[in-house]
């Protein structure tokens, strides 16, 4: 029989050890555990991070529940609570002992992960090496089930394993929503990427219009107007298309091309101007290609007002406008500089926009309305200038009344000069012929 003191030593050794093997399993929370803005979770490979981090303006609070890659903190490719970040640094996550799963702060509950419908013990959350945070149930015959995913609610990037599309079964529509701006993270953003399962195409839209097509699925390895072929990586694009969905993903896979440093992973990201970007091949799709008359690269042409012509586009220009030349700010911190840019195009009277917004958080408009000095030395600040001929609706119904008078008066004035031509030929035969 072990004496108290043995006993002891051993309950310690065996508190330390399963202490220790608890905190070495830095991926995972437990049912009782939770996660506050001084810890995190790193998936097994190292490449994923789940904490809290602040974004926007250098004067904002704002904290948010997110997932990044690389360590970099500044774009969380997931978040958690983009449409209710919590105001200060007191936000819990948090896997009760009852089996649900939330994210509450100071002031409350702020998002309801998963509720479970009865008490359970067996409960995991599980940062994957995927970059997918999952709320795992190990049943009694020692299978997994899938509870919960945050690859089924994409914010604005595209991983390899992630769906986008319609889950026919539950109704829930997968797709990628862009930042409002460069620092601000709120739903509200100008641009989604979406699957279009009858054209079999990734579709760009902006404020629910399309703005650009990816073209059909050519093969299982690129589509008509996204190029894959790095030689880095092999992509490989899978489609779904059944009663309980239709979806599209991806996967990447390395070849004999493939550097040994090269990661197998790649991620597209839905920008604020409305760029797909390609982190591994640096390309980008969609966008500011897209410049208002352009139909080409799957670019769609904007709705044309009737002071816009096929000569008319947004281009980005370096150059001044001269002090005098009008101009009018809209400090709406719900405009991108992509709602700026459409503003203008509707105004006939505006000739371009800042490239940046009128605040710290990168939103917000200033028109410009008057001749563009272009800057030929590369130095000056760039704006977006729409280039070629604009005609106001005035001058335009003008120009249309004008141009058949010109055109009736020009015919008269050549039938006159050849009129008086030939009376002063037949003048001078007529002196030819007396003499």
């Amino acid at each position: 029989m072990l004496r108290p003191s043995m006993a002891r030593r051993i309950y310690l050794f065996l508190l330390v050890c399963f202490c220790a093997s608890h905190a070495l399993a830095a991926d995972t929370l437990y049912q009782g555990d939770s996660l506050n803005s001084t810890n995190t979770l790193v998936s097994k490979n190292g490449l994923f991070t789940l904490g809290f981090t602040w974004l926007g303006s250098a004067e904002s609070n704002a904290s948010y529940l997110g997932i990044w890659y690389n360590n970099d903190t500044s774009h969380p490719f997931w978040l958690a609570n983009r449409d209710k970040p919590v105001p200060d640094n007191s936000g819990v996550l948090a896997l009760d002992g009852s089996g649900n799963m939330k994210l509450t702060y100071s002031g409350g509950d702020l998002v309801d992960f998963y509720s479970s419908p009865s008490s359970t013990t067996n409960l995991t959350a599980v940062l994957e090496d995927s970059g997918n945070f999952a709320l795992k149930d190990t049943n009694s015959g020692g299978q997994l089930d899938y509870l919960w995913r945050s690859f089924d609610y994409p914010t604005d990037t595209f991983l390899p394993g992630m769906k986008l599309g319609i889950n026919h079964a539950s109704g829930q529509t997968w797709s990628l929503m862009s930042w409002l701006s460069d620092v601000v993270p709120t739903p509200a953003g100008p641009f989604t990427l979406e699957w279009d399962p009858n054209g079999k195409e990734l579709v760009i839209k902006r404020r629910d219009v399309i703005y650009w097509t990816s073209g059909p699925l050519t093969s299982n390895t690129s589509f008509e107007n996204i190029f894959q072929n790095t030689g880095l990586l092999d992509y490989s694009f899978i489609n779904v298309s059944n009663a309980d969905e239709d979806s599209i993903m991806f996967t990447v896979s390395a070849n004999q091309f493939t550097p040994q440093d090269q990661r197998n992973f790649s991620m597209w990201q839905m920008k604020y101007d409305g760029n797909i970007l390609d982190n591994v091949t640096s390309l980008t799709y969609g966008g500011t290609s897209c410049k208002g008359n352009n139909a080409d690269a799957g670019c769609e042409k904007w709705s044309e007002p009737s002071c816009r012509s096929s000569r008319n586009s947004f281009e980005l220009r370096r150059g001044y406008f001269v002090n005098t030349v009008p101009t009018k700010s809209d400090d709406n911190s719900s405009l991108s500089i992509s709602d700026c840019k459409d503003i203008c195009w509707n105004d006939c009277s505006c000739s371009g926009v800042t490239t940046i917004g009128n605040n710290g958080n990168n939103t917000g408009c200033t028109f410009f309305y008057g001749n563009f000095t272009p800057d030929l030395s590369g130095s000056a600040i760039q704006y977006y200038i729409i280039v070629g001929q604009v005609t106001s609706g005035k001058k335009k119904w003008l120009l249309i009344i004008l141009a058949p008078v010109g055109f009736v008066s020009m015919m008269g004035l050549a039938g006159l000069l050849w009129y008086l031509r030939r009376r002063r030929l037949r003048a001078s035969r007529l002196v030819e012929f007396r003499d």
